[in-house]
């Protein structure tokens, strides 16, 4: 009886599975994906956000080239064309839905700025307001300044790849077009000709919205060295940092490829160990200059110097370099603004605010004054780096 009754009901266990398959009810039938919805009219664009801005809470009216948007509004499928001041997007890389679309901002610069959006799709086209500002060339300065002649120049700055170095915009040497090489976001190479002098000029010429601008970055720059070939210059040191003077071909190993003599430190210290190396000699006489002692603010003027580190042997946070002129107050140079600094077996051009130097002031040409050099690690540290071309220049 028990056998025949559990017969019973997985029959009817098997009826009822049966009648619930053919109650279900398909609710995707006759849904469509909004990217695959067809457009009812034209485009219409109601308002553009940051892709970040899922809640869609903050529109903005401006981008950034490369940037990715959100446009939102409706009919926005079967793109055709999306443009930027009239600069026309990637579609391969745009994503679009009958009711917003993701769009990268292209990055190619526009021969007219009018500050559109142009959405066009199989049924007709929209304009929005929406400014996209081209990215604006910024030059910091040379790598180094003293590279040598025959060799490539690097320029540091932002924004280089935005600018179509070699054609319309330039890179001139003492008025001539030089060649260029490598160019990223944030630097770019020049090719320095053999016969180059010193104390020539680099001009780099570009146009932006303002018109033609030219900007100029001073090469080998040598009227304004304080000790030159550190002929008549009296040393003293206090602490076991070894100095040596080094270099003078450019021809030889890599570090004294300044072509100039510069300066070499060595030695091992325990933190905080105390060290100075004192240099004394006359105040140059320069006319780009003047007389610094009389100025009435120093504020106009850096003081810069090439330095060098090996591999393996970086200037680290734990050992900052202090500088004053004539028994002032110390300024601390941090290598790198604390992150340290290694030069990667090149020389680097350094430049520091000359007013915090020289608080104690600067002497008159001719007269006889002392840059003091302080190393303090505030960590056990091994030393070995080089400083060349130590000078004033106007900033």
């Amino acid at each position: 009886m028990k056998k025949n009754m559990l017969k019973y009901m997985a029959a009817a266990l098997a009826l009822f599975a049966f009648a619930s398959c053919n109650d279900i009810v398909d609710y995707d039938e006759g849904y469509t994906a909004l990217e695959d919805q067809a457009n009812q009219g034209a485009p219409v664009i109601t308002a553009v956000y940051e892709v970040g801005d899922t809640l869609l809470e903050n529109p903005i009216t401006e981008g950034q080239v490369g940037q990715m948007i959100r446009i939102v509004g409706r009919n926005l499928n079967n793109a055709r064309s999306i443009t930027f001041n009239n600069v026309e997007a990637d579609l391969t890389q745009v994503y679009t839905y009958s009711t917003s679309a993701n769009v990268v901002i292209p990055s190619e610069r526009s021969s007219e700025e009018n500050n559109q959006i142009v959405y066009t799709t199989d049924q007709g086209s929209t304009s929005y307001n929406f400014t996209v500002p081209f990215p604006q060339l910024s030059i910091t300065g040379l790598q180094s300044e003293f590279v040598n002649p025959g060799d490539s120049v690097t320029i540091l700055g932002l924004n280089f790849d935005f600018y179509d170095f070699g054609t319309s915009s330039q890179v001139m040497l003492n008025g001539t077009p030089l060649g260029v090489g490598s160019i990223t976001n944030t630097s770019m190479k020049a090719e320095i000709p053999v016969d180059t002098p010193d104390n020539s000029t680099l001009e780099i010429v570009y146009s932006n919205n303002d018109g033609e601008q030219t900007i100029s970055l001073p090469y080998r720059p040598t009227q304004n060295l304080l000790y030159g070939d550190f002929s008549g210059v009296s040393f003293n040191n206090d602490g076991t940092m070894a100095y040596s003077i080094e270099g003078d071909d450019a021809t030889s190993a890599d570090e004294t490829s300044l072509g100039r003599q510069h300066l070499h430190f060595t030695g091992t210290f325990d933190a905080w160990a105390w060290n100075t190396v004192d240099l004394s000699c006359n105040m140059i006489n320069s006319a780009d200059l003047g007389d610094l002692s009389q100025a009435g603010s120093l504020d106009d003027y850096v003081l810069k110097f090439e330095v060098y580190t090996p591999n393996g042997t970086p200037l680290t946070q734990a050992s900052p370099l202090q500088l004053s002129f004539n028994w002032g107050d110390l300024y601390t140079w941090t290598p790198g603004d604390g992150a340290g600094l290694n030069t990667h077996d090149e020389w680097q051009t350094i430049t520091l605010p000359l007013a915090p130097i020289a608080v104690a002031g600067i002497m008159a040409p001719d007269t006889w004054q002392s840059l003091r050099i302080a190393f303090q690690p505030t960590a056990a540290y091994t030393a070995d780096f080089r400083i060349g071309n130590i000078r004033i220049e106007r900033r």
